[in-house]
């Protein structure tokens, strides 16, 4: 198949697949299109190629779905940046693309039983949110974090969909107002900041102002040093009856960045978790910065959270100075979850986008925990550790599903699991 890269044909785009792709059928095999919707006939260009499948870029539209919308952001269009391949696609409908894709990985790849399952609970919306009002009716100013490289032009920009070239930019549409603001593609302030290959990161807080991160050095938003390290971040805990929580988190530390996921997840995540369960042993993994371990704490669970960036356990050490929770920096694994986790009746996971995989969840039911909570960004990784948790003797009780991230196939689902007696 290699002789077809760069090639052109003719294709009518068929389901959506993960990836933010849609799947297409030619004489050669299955080809994954970037930038078509499902029922689309569109002109492509093969660009990649692996043992069984081959790659492609929609480049004309030739019967347009009427879910196509103009892209929000043209620079991550074909032959453009990573990070917006679903910026042509309306947003209600990049909603329920994503909740096909969802069903799709669970009854594909978790096993009959978590489909059985799922039959019984539910496939859940995915949820906006926020309000529809302004520029967020375009899915817009919702990143909170932004990460850029400068070129070797000495250009800002970001590298090219699987590639290491770095194409300039001239904006970031998807950024938060506040890193807008900034102006870093333009104001001669940052200029002298800019070096060939220096990574750049812009964070725009809940709570002050915006600051940039160039290598080591930290930047107010004045393009002047700052001796700040951490950035202020405002959760809004009501729901669970703990009004405005605070956070101290390193500037190039992980925080959620959508503006509203923290107050979303925290709600969801902590709410379910603690429902019914008084003051439980909790075992939380991935803990990061204490975002779940410091309103769990404030709510009487009996928290040990494992954490493996050095960073990330000094921040939730900040985070959590006067609660009883206990913060170990340790890798999550098997050894580490039967050693910390004795006697939990609650765990709460929220792994990196490969999940936490079959040792982990392994370990986990071991434990015979009551209650198990999984955050997954990757609806993939999530079939398989469903599958992995239903072998282990766990029950699908609760899923719901947010759309923290307009414009990407990325979401986030939130998974209730109870021990079956």
């Amino acid at each position: 198949m290699s002789e077809l890269v760069g090639s052109e044909l003719v294709i009518e785009a068929g389901k959506p697949a993960h990836g933010g792709y849609c799947l297409a059928h030619i004489d050669q095999g299955t080809v994954f299109v970037r930038f078509a919707l499902p029922g689309e006939k569109v002109r492509i260009r093969i660009t990649n190629r692996s043992k069984r499948v081959l790659f492609a870029d929609a480049i004309e539209i030739l019967e347009p779905s009427p879910d196509r919308v103009p892209s929000v952001w043209p620079a991550a269009g074909p032959g453009g940046v990573g990070g917006g391949e679903l910026a042509h696609v309306s947003l209600k409908a990049q909603r329920t693309w994503k909740r096909w894709v969802l069903q799709d990985c669970l009854t594909r790849l978790g096993g009959t039983q978590v489909a059985e399952q799922l039959s019984q609970v539910g496939l859940p919306q995915v949820q906006a949110l926020g309000s529809d009002g302004d520029e967020h009716a375009k899915g817009l100013g919702r990143r909170s974090r932004v990460e850029l490289t400068v070129s070797p032009a000495g250009q800002l920009g970001m590298h090219g969909y699987r590639s290491k070239k770095v194409i300039a930019l001239d904006s970031m549409p998807l950024a938060a107002p506040a890193i807008r603001d900034l102006e870093l593609f333009s104001r001669k302030a940052w200029r002298h900041l800019l070096k060939p290959g220096a990574r750049v990161r812009a964070v725009a807080p809940s709570g002050g102002q915006a600051m940039v991160s160039v290598g080591e050095q930290v930047y107010g938003s004045n393009a002047k040093p700052s001796s700040r390290r951490r950035v202020q971040e405002i959760v809004d805990a009501s729901g669970l009856g703990l009004g405005q929580l605070h956070y101290q988190v390193h500037v190039n530390g992980f925080w959620q960045v959508h503006p509203l996921a923290p107050t979303t997840l925290v709600r969801e995540v902590v709410g379910q978790g603690l429902a019914g369960l008084d003051n439980p042993k909790t075992l939380e993994l991935y803990s990061g910065a204490g975002l779940f371990t410091l309103p769990l704490s404030l709510l009487g669970a009996q928290v040990t959270a494992l954490e493996g960036s050095l960073q990330a356990v000094r921040d939730g050490r900040r985070n959590l100075h006067d609660q009883g929770a206990r913060l170990v920096q340790a890798n999550v694994d098997a050894a580490a979850v039967s050693q910390y986790g004795d006697g939990a009746q609650l765990v709460v996971l929220d792994p990196p986008r490969a999940g936490a995989g079959r040792e982990v969840v392994e370990a986990i039911g071991k434990l015979q925990a009551q209650r198990v909570v999984l955050v997954a960004c990757d609806p993939a990784a999530l079939a398989r550790d469903l599958g992995l948790f239903v072998a282990q003797g766990y029950q699908l009780e609760h899923m719901a599903a947010f759309d923290l991230f307009p414009h990407t196939h990325h979401f986030e689902t939130v998974c209730v699991l109870s021990k079956v007696a």
